[in-house]
């Protein structure tokens, strides 16, 4: 609506299309059809309200206590993105110490157990563990040995030498008249007649005398105890 004055009286008239504007400063005319004016201004309320939105960034909240996924989880957890940051007890092979990352075990490490805090424990002598991550180690299979704790690999048994058990940290050395001259030996063969051998010879057996006695046998016990390698000698363990 409009005014004017004119000859000192007022006069008023209607604009002669007078405009609604939206939430959005659109415009529509006065008395549009009604499924037009609706339409108009739902549309105006959504755009304004997507534009809010999108300045608000979305934070994915943990499991059940509302807090952010970039909130740092209990020690012994770690905060699981691939489930909207939900914390996640540490998995076996893994430690969490901070509660806000997850650290595979080393080589040579592993970790049987769920939520643990600290830096996964080596593996004992006779075992070994090539891979990361990893929830046990790997005996030592028989011709071998792994003599220190944290081995990523185990060694074969050298010449003179043997071991017919499985995770052992040691070797036998070959007994008097007893041979074992390749590596990885598993066990110690009798040198055949006229052929003789030393006490740990890598050799074999040969021609040359030896210079000590042969005992009756050469086979480790089902302990794993070594043989005496002569007769009344102390057991010839060795590492190596």
């Amino acid at each position: 609506m409009s005014h004017t004055r004119r000859n000192g009286a007022e006069t008023y008239k209607l604009n002669q299309n007078p405009q609604i504007t939206s939430p959005l400063h659109h415009t529509l005319p006065t008395h549009p059809h009604p499924l037009l004016y609706k339409m108009f201004f739902s549309a105006s309320f959504i755009s304004a309200a997507l534009m809010v939105l999108s300045t608000v960034e979305a934070v994915p909240q943990g499991p059940g206590n509302g807090l952010s996924a970039r909130a740092t989880c209990s020690a012994g957890y770690y905060p699981n993105y691939s489930n909207n940051g939900a914390c996640t007890i540490c998995p076996p092979g893994n430690y969490c110490s901070d509660g806000n990352s997850i650290s595979k075990c080393g080589t040579g490490q592993y970790q049987p157990k769920n939520g643990t805090t600290t830096v996964c424990p080596n593996c004992p002598a006779g075992y070994y563990q090539p891979n990361l991550g990893q929830s046990s180690c790997i005996p030592a299979p028989a011709g071998s040995f792994v003599p220190y704790p944290g081995a990523s690999s185990a060694a074969l048994v050298s010449g003179g030498h043997f071991q017919s058990q499985t995770a052992k940290s040691f070797t036998c050395k070959t007994c008097c008249g007893y041979g074992a001259k390749t590596n990885g030996n598993t066990v110690a063969q009798k040198c055949p007649a006229n052929y003789f051998a030393n006490v740990g010879d890598g050799n074999g057996c040969t021609q040359n005398k030896a210079t000590c006695k042969v005992p009756t046998s050469c086979v480790q016990s089902a302990d794993g105890t070594c043989p005496a390698t002569e007769p009344g000698s102390a057991p010839g363990t060795d590492n190596h």
